[in-house]
């Protein structure tokens, strides 16, 4: 035993001072894989005399209320787009009066289109009409007072004359009268032979004359009388107007006529088109000398230029949704406000997500259709785990924050939810509790010794 205590001293005798160094050094890696190994039971600066390398200030990670926010993401959208057309095939173009970009009122003419033959056949309508009512108003309105002066003259006249025909009857009926009688004393005279038979007989004959008067009287009486009725209904149609057929058959005519000019009034309105109501002009086909279509949408409109944000919402996540609650909006350059207005019905049965819609007006964002934009919509509070944000680092795209552990930092990747004022929310990463390190976390390093301040 002393002979090999002895070989191994004479072995260690000739060690140099490089040999020391490198033993040394070996000694130190092994310490310090030692170290790594016991990542979980970190030595502390104070029992091992490292010297710490920062002055750092700590907080514990606690539960605190947070907003409950849920973030949606989509395209957006025109909220009422509108297409804008006419029906007056086959014509060309002859003003275009509006441009993409613009914002036009309700009414506004956008273009035009050749309406020439249009007009000239509206302006010999428009004659055909005016025509007919000049003879519906001349049937159905008395005739020129002038007229009715004749007609009144007429009627007066042929009255006059029945007056007249009545007397002469009368004055034929008392002649009648006489001669009979006449005639019978004569014949009573002849029977006592007082007069002759010739002048019985003279007597006879003019009672026969008389009575043959008094008939020729009654026939022109009856005559004068027609006449009378005649000027009569003349009269009245000339204060009333024409007959009921004539005037029907007038009305129809020029009722007719009103339709044709309506027709053709119609058909030149919609060689002006202008826009149905206020919007944001999206889209302009309308050229000069273009022959339009009437399946061919002239113009496109966002209306009112309202736009939507169209979001696709897990199906378990639809339900803490309500109409009317607020969204903030933005895409990194441009922010709004928006306001959810309909949530879907349904669900995609091979996605299991819902398509919630956020009006966003037009005043209140600069967002354009087809742009995608990120929304966040605060749904209430809720219990959170809860750091101060400035013990949140990043590096790439990751977070993270050290926990001061056994005096040493101790670097945790972590997950980040909603921020309020200066508090980060945690999902994962630490737990409630554990001290986190704030002031001074930006120079540490995994695993560097620290003092705590106790400021």
């Amino acid at each position: 035993m002393q002979t090999q205590s002895k070989s191994r001293y004479r072995l260690a005798r000739p060690m140099t001072a490089m040999g020391a160094i490198v033993v040394i050094s070996l000694l130190s890696a092994g310490g310090f894989a030692l170290g790594k190994q016991k990542h979980d039971a970190p030595v502390s600066p104070a029992k091992t005399n490292i010297t710490p390398v920062l002055t750092v200030t700590t907080t514990t990670a606690s539960i605190k209320p947070m907003p409950d926010v849920m973030t949606v993401t989509g395209s957006i959208f025109a909220c009422d787009p509108l297409n804008i057309g006419s029906s007056a095939n086959g014509l060309s173009i002859v003003s275009v009066e509006a441009e993409e970009g613009q914002y036009v009122k309700k009414g506004q003419i956008l273009c035009r289109l050749d309406s020439s033959v249009l007009q000239a056949q509206l302006a010999g309508m428009r004659a055909r009409y005016s025509s007919a009512r000049a003879t519906t108003a001349k049937a159905q309105q008395p005739n020129r007072p002038e007229d009715i002066a004749s007609f009144e003259a007429a009627y007066q006249q042929a009255q006059s004359d029945v007056q007249q025909r009545q007397a002469m009857l009368d004055q034929s009926q008392a002649t009648l009268k006489l001669a009979a009688d006449t005639a019978q004393r004569y014949r009573n005279l002849l029977r006592e032979g007082a007069v002759s038979q010739l002048e019985a007989q003279g007597k006879a004959t003019d009672a026969i004359t008389a009575r043959a008067n008094v008939e020729a009287q009654k026939q022109t009486l009856q005559a004068a009388r027609f006449a009378a009725q005649q000027a009569q209904n003349r009269l009245k149609m000339a204060h009333e107007g024409g007959r009921r057929e004539d005037v029907d058959i007038s009305i129809a005519s020029a009722q007719e006529s009103a339709a044709s000019v309506d027709q053709f009034e119609a058909q030149i309105a919609q060689t002006i088109v202008r826009a149905p109501d206020d919007g944001l002009i999206t889209v302009r086909n309308a050229h000069i000398g273009d022959i339009n279509n009437g399946g061919k949408a002239l113009f496109e409109m966002i209306r009112k230029g309202d736009l939507e944000l169209r979001a696709q919402v897990a199906q378990q996540d639809l339900a803490r949704l309500s109409i009317g609650q607020k969204a903030k909006l933005g895409d990194g350059t441009r922010s709004g406000i928006g306001t959810v207005y309909r949530i879907s019905p349904t669900v995609d049965s091979s996605t299991r997500l819902g398509t919630v819609k956020i009006a966003i007006k037009a005043q209140q964002s600069a967002f354009k259709p087809g742009m995608f934009v990120k929304g966040t919509i605060v749904l209430g509070q809720k219990a959170a785990l809860v750091v101060p944000s400035a013990a949140v680092l990043a590096s790439d795209d990751q977070s993270y924050v050290f926990v001061q552990k056994d005096g040493l930092a101790i670097k945790r990747q972590v997950t980040i939810g909603n921020r309020k004022a200066e508090m980060a929310q945690i999902l994962s990463g630490i737990n409630e509790g554990e001290s986190v390190i704030v002031a001074g976390a930006g120079f540490l390093n995994d695993r560097d010794p620290i003092r705590i301040s106790n400021n």
